[in-house]
């Protein structure tokens, strides 16, 4: 079996950091600078089920965990195409998938079609014999159907979801969410009331995940992953790897400008 590093976090109950990264080369890097998971996302991205297959096979062979945030329009009600998307998404072979939610219904819907057993089954039959119902439990139990709570049905929905029985993991869309609750077009990562949330979930005992959000010097993104941490926050997405990269160049440039004269 591959190396599930957000798995053994699970286990252990330790803080598994990641990046939203599209592209395999970044994959192996992020494996090799150790972080646990890497976040594909195809809902404001060009990727396709292919791309996200090719992906999630990059992401084993690297040794970390891949996620897969389906594609969703959650400002805009409820959407019954999910289901058709997360069978697929779950035959190419995700076990970790973000559905950014309108509501409950949707989250109900996607606990139950992760307990199907097609994965990978056109290429590879999961089973050797007669041990169908012993391995489609299995199946169900490394499957993780993750709400991405960035909208106000999720909102509305919050308690009804986190008290949903197959619930293993909850995540926080820090931006989006939090100008949700402000009712602004700013984020605000500091909202009390996200932070109450947050805490909530947390008290379910469940595995809850989070964002850094934007910030835009790598000294306030360390701070906002140690606040996240010690709130209970154990999945925690250090923003994307094209992002990291341009906050260190903003900070990294203008001295390298300095020292050449050219500021």
């Amino acid at each position: 079996m591959p190396n599930n590093p957000l798995r053994e976090a699970m286990k252990t109950g330790r803080t598994a950091l990641g990046v939203w990264a599209n592209d395999p080369e970044t994959v192996e890097l992020c494996a090799f600078m150790g972080f646990d998971w890497i976040m594909i996302d195809m809902m404001f991205t060009g990727m396709d089920f292919r791309d996200v297959q090719n992906m999630i096979r990059t992401c084993q062979a690297s040794g970390i965990t891949p996620v897969v945030r389906m594609q969703m329009n959650p400002w805009h009600g409820y959407d019954a195409h999910m289901a058709v998307d997360l069978s697929r998404v779950q035959g190419i072979g995700a076990e970790y998938v973000l559905i950014s939610h309108s509501g409950l219904k949707e989250i109900e819907e996607a606990l139950e079609i992760s307990k199907d057993w097609h994965r990978r089954a056109l290429w590879v039959h999961p089973f050797r014999g007669k041990e169908w119902e012993a391995r489609i439990d299995e199946m169900a139990e490394s499957t993780f159907i993750i709400p991405h709570a960035e909208s106000r049905g999720s909102l509305d929905d919050f308690d009804r979801i986190l008290d949903l029985p197959d619930l293993k993991m909850f995540f926080f869309a820090m931006t989006d969410l939090s100008k949700v609750l402000g009712n602004s077009k700013e984020p605000n990562f500091n909202n009390p009331e996200l932070w109450r949330l947050i805490d909530k979930a947390v008290k379910k005992g469940i595995m809850v995940g989070a964002n850094t959000s934007y910030a835009y010097t790598m000294a306030e993104m360390r701070q906002r992953i140690k606040r996240l941490h010690d709130a209970g926050v154990r999945f925690i997405m250090v923003q994307g790897a094209q992002f990291l990269f341009q906050v260190a160049m903003m900070e990294f440039l203008p001295g390298v400008r300095q020292d050449l004269g050219l500021a």
